[in-house]
């Protein structure tokens, strides 16, 4: 059966919602890579939906946390995933032990399905792993992961972006279903980057990966204390694979 090469596009960042980033300049940069998937971590609710809008795209939107009281709603932290195309299946779910919505160590995964209009399509998954010296509680959160995919099963395939927290810890893309292509360049501190903590992880099949991140500088460290990382890559689709 005859197959055809499709190039995707996606990005990460981990844009520091709580220091009331620049939305406008985040959307600008986010745009110049004309991403397929963008996907956010650290942003609230009403930071998301300004970013979505200026770059035209669809967006959902999950809690993490609240920073002090459900009071205070639009200084809620959380997750989000945007694109330009077909936005379907959302959901979340906590992946850290018992934390309540009132701390910051509360993770979750959330998750989506982008279809295009040439069929090709992809279950997004979006992460933000405890960070540090927390390295058992990493590692339960990556392994919660893999468990939410499993039972959500192959199809369509998956992509595992967002920050996690995993520097020079193996373990913890070890325990993700997915393949990291690419190393990434350091993309923490933003300003002069020393750590590895942002990834794309992609289907085993996925060819032609490419990973592009920015040069530290303290112009990027005005918008966030990470870099965003953005990787292109191709995968075979057979028509009508996916609608």
């Amino acid at each position: 059966m005859a197959t055809e090469a499709r190039s995707w596009t996606v990005t990460t960042w981990n844009v520091r919602g709580s220091a009331k980033p620049d939305t406008e300049a985040l959307a600008a940069a986010l745009e110049t890579e004309s991403p397929d998937v963008v996907v956010l971590q650290e942003v609230r609710q009403s930071q998301a939906r300004q970013i979505a809008e200026q770059l035209g795209m669809r967006y959902t939107w999950a809690l993490k946390h609240y920073p002090f009281t459900p009071l205070f709603a639009d200084a809620a932290e959380g997750l989000a995933i945007m694109t330009p195309h077909l936005l379907d299946a959302a959901g979340h779910s906590e992946v850290s032990e018992g934390r309540t919505k009132w701390r910051y160590k509360r993770r979750i995964a959330q998750w989506c399905l982008v279809g295009r209009a040439d069929t090709s399509a992809y279950r997004i998954y979006n992460l933000h792993l405890s960070p540090g010296d927390e390295g058992p509680a990493r590692y339960a959160e990556a392994l919660a992961v893999g468990e939410i995919m499993a039972a959500h099963g192959d199809a369509p395939p998956a992509v595992v972006a967002g920050d996690l927290n995993d520097d020079t810890d193996p373990s913890i893309i070890a325990a993700l279903p997915g393949i990291e292509h690419i190393t990434p360049p350091a993309t923490n501190p933003a300003a002069s980057p020393m750590q590895v903590l942002d990834h794309v992880l992609l289907p085993p099949d996925a060819a032609n990966v490419s990973t592009t991140v920015p040069a530290g500088s303290p112009d990027w460290a005005a918008l966030s204390d990470h870099l965003p990382v953005t990787v292109r890559f191709d995968l075979d689709w057979v028509e009508g694979d996916f609608t």
